[in-house]
């Protein structure tokens, strides 16, 4: 909502001949390895960390730091003189009018209902209160950076890792900067997004940090997949397997350095809603699993400077659900013992599911259907024919699922059965399925005939991809040879998907896509 105006403040600040980033933005560019969205979100995250001394959004707006407006500026709007000087008194109302009234990129005005409503009435308004409900009432900085698919995410994530530390190495009393590490991914693209995450590891610090303090940092790293499922059957110690893996880095009040990552509804956001203090409500099962989470939960909390990074954190905002309510709740327990540095979101789709209405006064709001805290925003657009490839779109006029489907795979044959790539690798044609019984009843015998036909081996060609349900088991050997399709072996040309694929899938091999749906 706001991130229009951080971007200008942004580039006033990145413009001053002594701003203290200066060279190392430079350096970055230099080097030539960041993609320009990559390099615009690490420009924010820097002024945001030192410039706006990591404080949270809220409280920045209503200090005006973004504001843009002079008093003259301010002589000019379309409101009554007594208004007027409830503005210039006021640096929250100029933030809030100074956003209600710019414009969206097709021209409508961003927010009437609330421009109208400080143009006439400012006198009633609680500024503090709405911006307040406006940033979910956090007082953590909570940061949400937008990215388009194939802009990079996942090293975007590195990079902010790395220059934290680079940062605290040389303030290490500077709350600013964080220490450790959580990456959270939801659950139910755990399959795809969590091991896209472990290239954190194979990010390159001497992309973003001159040497020798790139190296020194990359080996000062410690990383850890909170993965396990189970409690342990035998510890000393602990009955979580993922606090074990917590535990071996005590003392944690030293600990520097650390990378957990992690699934954040799964295992961090199971029974947060189950009451404890009424054991007799739930059975000696139920409470050893819910003791196990909350043993998890606690121990994280217990990590010093910690910062919490939230890939595809659109999942736990949708409307649709609980678990953003979840996942702040666990958030602000966490920072009442000071441990929370920063929580950073990152989407190529920042929307809820349905429009949220924010409170003006008693008889007035606006709505938005954007998450509030995006500080940084690259459009699609603006990837495709940079680091996206420009599309070649074929539609059908068909609604009937077989018949796009068989038509979409016949014209992938046509243009790509022979293509190999420089490395060796086939191309590849994903599938969007929608369920498990369209998959496996459906776009399965069909892809099967055709490629029957073309003198393949289905079962060689094709890779059926779900996690299974009572009535269909998950694929043997899916994941691995999901995991494998950019190597020169894989023989996969269609991809069967359900549920999995559709973001954090890096395949660099994937050739094209079927929408049916």
């Amino acid at each position: 909502m706001f991130y229009k105006l951080i971007k200008s403040k942004r580039d006033q600040w990145l413009s001053q001949s002594d701003c203290p980033v200066l060279n190392l933005v430079k350096y970055i560019e230099y080097k030539g390895k960041m993609r320009d969205a990559q390099i615009d979100a690490i420009k924010t995250y820097l002024f945001l960390k030192i410039a706006c001394e990591n404080k949270p959004l809220a409280e920045l707006i209503k200090l005006g730091r973004f504001n843009s407006f002079t008093d003259s500026d301010i002589d000019n709007l379309p409101m009554s003189t007594e208004n007027r000087l409830v503005l210039k008194s006021n640096p929250a109302a100029v933030a809030l009018y100074e956003f209600a009234s710019s414009t969206d990129d097709q021209g409508n005005v961003v927010a009437p209902q609330l421009e109208e409503a400080i143009r006439l009435t400012p006198q009633k308004i609680d500024f503090d209160a709405v911006i307040d409900r406006t940033f979910y009432g956090v007082s953590y900085p909570d940061y949400v950076f937008s990215l388009p698919m194939g802009a990079g995410k996942t090293y975007l994530m590195a990079a902010f890792i790395y220059l934290d530390l680079y940062f605290a190495q040389q303030e290490p009393d500077n709350k600013a900067f964080a220490h450790n590490f959580m990456v959270f991914a939801p659950s139910g693209l755990k399959t795809s997004v969590v091991p896209s995450l472990r290239t954190i590891r194979d990010f390159d610090p001497s992309w973003i940090i001159p040497e020798p303090a790139a190296s020194k940092l990359k080996r000062e790293l410690k990383f850890e997949m909170l993965d396990e499922n189970k409690s342990a059957n035998k510890s000393n110690r602990t009955k979580n397997p993922n606090v074990q893996k917590i535990a071996i880095h005590e003392p944690l009040s030293e600990l520097f350095g650390l990378v957990a990552v992690t699934n954040a509804e799964k295992v961090i956001l199971d029974r947060i809603d189950k009451d404890i203090q009424q054991p007799n409500l739930y059975s000696k099962e139920e409470l050893a699993k819910i003791e196990v989470a909350n043993e998890l939960r606690d121990k994280i909390g217990k990590i010093p400077n910690l910062s919490i990074l939230i890939d595809e954190v659109h999942h736990v905002a949708s409307s649709n659900n609980n678990d953003e309510s979840k996942l702040r709740s666990v958030v602000n327990k966490w920072t009442n013992n000071n441990t929370i540095t920063t929580v950073l979101g990152f989407s190529g789709t920042p929307y809820l599911d349905k429009e949220e209405k924010i409170n003006i006064t008693a008889s007035k709001s606006f709505k938005t259907s954007e998450m509030s805290n995006i500080v940084d925003y690259y459009p699609l657009a603006n990837g495709i024919g940079n680091f996206l490839k420009v599309p070649e779109v074929f539609q059908s006029n068909s609604h009937d699922r077989a018949e796009i489907v068989e038509k979409g795979v016949r014209k992938f044959f046509e243009l790509y059965k022979d293509t190999v790539y420089n490395n060796g690798t086939c191309a590849k044609l994903g599938i969007y399925c929608g369920t498990i019984e369209t998959l496996e009843n459906v776009i399965y015998p069909l892809v099967s005939k055709i490629c029957t036909e073309l003198g393949l081996n289905p079962d060689d060609a094709i890779l059926k991809f779900h996690e299974g349900n009572k009535k269909y088991a998950e694929p043997n050997n899916a994941r691995s040879e999901f995991a494998a399709l950019d190597k020169p072996f894989s023989k996969k040309r269609i991809v069967l998907l359900v549920q999995i694929g559709k973001e954090g899938w890096d395949c660099k091999r994937l050739t094209g896509i079927i929408l049916s749906q």
